[in-house]
């Protein structure tokens, strides 16, 4: 056994040894590194920066090429610009009706709001031709405008109808713009759109 023992000890690897060859190899290794850095510039490659530019870019553009996004992504990206635009567009030339101070002028003048009976039979017939026409009953309706007044182009108008058989009133409210009636507002439905 004896003779066996003395065979293998030299065949035996003695792992603490082996350790510290190892450790001393690499703390060789890493202190050459750090004698060499010393504080030189080094000039980067013009042409790799431009080649990682451009392929920036490229991957920029994939965003917008045809075969990347579907078709129904891109409608709605030019549907949202569209609708910018038009936005943009309209507060500049200023299509929303909101009133300038400069538009109004800075002393009103006086305009009487009566109208002759020639003109209140006018309008009143028109009123109550239009009623008879949106209105479906049994027989003819019985109408009554109560006030009629004029703004420049525009005449406002309230008043009242009756079916037959019938004492409820039903009140409506209109307006008319160069003999056109434009409104005519019952219960708060607008019957003429």
């Amino acid at each position: 056994m004896s003779d066996n023992s003395k065979k293998n000890s030299g065949k035996t690897i003695n792992f603490a040894e082996r350790k510290k060859t190892i450790n001393n190899r690499q703390s060789q290794a890493s202190s050459h590194k750090n004698v060499v850095n010393d504080n030189r510039v080094i000039q980067y490659d013009i042409n790799k920066m431009r080649e990682q530019i451009n392929q920036q870019t490229k991957k920029k553009m994939r965003f917008f090429s045809s075969d990347k996004s579907p078709l129904w992504v891109k409608l709605i990206y030019a549907g949202i610009i569209l609708v910018f635009a038009v936005l943009v567009l309209a507060k500049f030339t200023n299509n929303f009706g909101i009133v300038k101070k400069s538009n109004i002028p800075s002393r009103f003048e006086y305009q009487s709001k009566n109208l002759d009976t020639e003109d209140t039979v006018k309008y009143e017939s028109i009123i109550e031709t239009r009623l008879k026409n949106l209105i479906s009953s049994d027989g003819d309706i019985e109408v009554v405008t109560s006030s009629l007044h004029k703004n420049d182009k525009y005449v406002f108008a309230d008043g009242y109808f009756t079916y037959p058989n019938d004492s409820d009133k039903i009140f409506f409210d209109a307006t008319i713009v160069s003999d056109k009636l434009t409104s005519l507002i019952i219960n708060g439905y607008n019957l003429i759109k």
